[in-house]
């Protein structure tokens, strides 16, 4: 007898751990060259030093709950790389390291680990840092500010009103559209480049990492509030959607695969709500971003969206199987009745 091993039948795709995070990865480099570009070296010593605090992390608490830790699994390394992205490039290192080793320590390991976490471990660690240091978090250098590798106390550092910051203050930005999508604006130095930040999303939608028609989804409910309810002027929505974490945690974030519903719909609608509440928190709220804290509160409802998703696909599993039995006809009995005229 020849055995052919095939992957179960509720495995629908042959994309790893590995070659998903892996291409997230490349997919934020080009966020580093571009912030490296504005601000100097600085922007990517700060990626190194959230990379090897997040592995190290993550390595010690695999050890210390007696697993063995898997070398390819790059899900530490993402959470690390993203989390200085949403920061400015003038922020303290040591502000990376503790808001990393609270993603891993505190929002993904106590879980269970890879695949167990209820929230988006880099949306709960940057959570704990705008919480904790709203000041630094919120203050941004202007762009071209090089940076040195090691700020001293005295160090001067330009800095200018992000465009989320002037809606918050219930301006119109200084910048236009067009700085916007070029990333010529003050704000995270991995979220301002719009141009870039859509290119890694095709990228990746290509690649089927991230779904593309969720990252729609969430803009969809965010320009509805925008647009419902505009803060200042009638380019107010545009720049909503075009300032601050918004976009990146659209293509970053939301698509985690382990803290989204599974199934098409309720992975939509968790989308649009999540953009939806991302732009009522902003308009609300304490904080001029507000997309991480909308993200968490939605993380906590996916178990209830993907109970409705089940029910719905077992629902629709049964109409099709009563579509294709006719009643009118005997069932099979596993007896063969031949023609009549042999």
């Amino acid at each position: 007898m020849i055995l052919n091993p095939q992957s179960p039948p509720h495995i629908r795709t042959r994309e790893t751990n590995a070659t998903l995070m892996g291409d997230t990865i490349i997919s934020l480099l080009p966020l580093y060259a571009m912030a490296t570009y504005f601000y100097g070296g600085r922007a990517l010593l700060l990626g190194l030093t959230g990379l090897l605090t997040a592995l190290i992390s993550d390595m010690a608490c695999t050890m210390i709950a007696g697993r063995v830790p898997n070398l390819r699994d790059f899900s530490a390394a993402v959470t690390g790389l993203i989390l200085p992205l949403l920061m400015p490039a003038s922020i303290r290192y040591s502000i990376v390291i503790v808001a990393v080793i609270f993603a891993i320590v505190v929002a993904k390991q106590p879980f269970g680990g890879v695949g167990e976490n209820i929230f988006n471990p880099a949306a709960a660690g940057m959570a704990f840092a705008i919480v904790c240091w709203p000041a630094e978090v919120f203050t941004y250098p202007a762009p071209f500010e090089k940076i040195p590798i090691k700020l001293a106390a005295d160090t001067a550092i330009r800095t200018a009103t992000s465009p989320a910051q002037a809606l918050a203050l219930g301006g119109l930005p200084n910048q236009t559209p067009l700085d916007l999508l070029m990333g010529n604006v003050p704000g995270p130095m991995g979220t301002t480049n719009i141009l870039v930040l859509l290119t890694c999303l095709l990228y990746l939608t290509v690649r089927r990492t991230v779904h593309g028609r969720a990252t729609l989804a969430f803009l969809a409910g965010g320009a509805a509030v925008a647009v419902l309810f505009p803060r200042a002027g009638g380019l107010a929505a545009l720049y909503e959607l075009m300032s601050g974490m918004l976009l990146f945690a659209a293509i970053y974030m939301l698509n985690d695969p382990v803290t989204s519903p599974k199934r098409s719909a309720p992975m939509l609608l968790y989308s649009a709500m999540t953009g939806v509440l991302s732009i009522m928190f902003r308009h609300l709220g304490r904080y001029e971003e507000s997309v991480i804290f909308a993200l968490l509160v939605m993380n906590s409802t996916v178990w209830l969206l993907d109970l409705w998703g089940e029910r719905v696909a077992r629902r629709e599993r049964r109409k099709a199987h009563g579509a294709q039995t006719d009643p009118g006809l005997p069932q099979e009995t596993g007896v063969h009745v031949g023609d009549p005229e042999e």
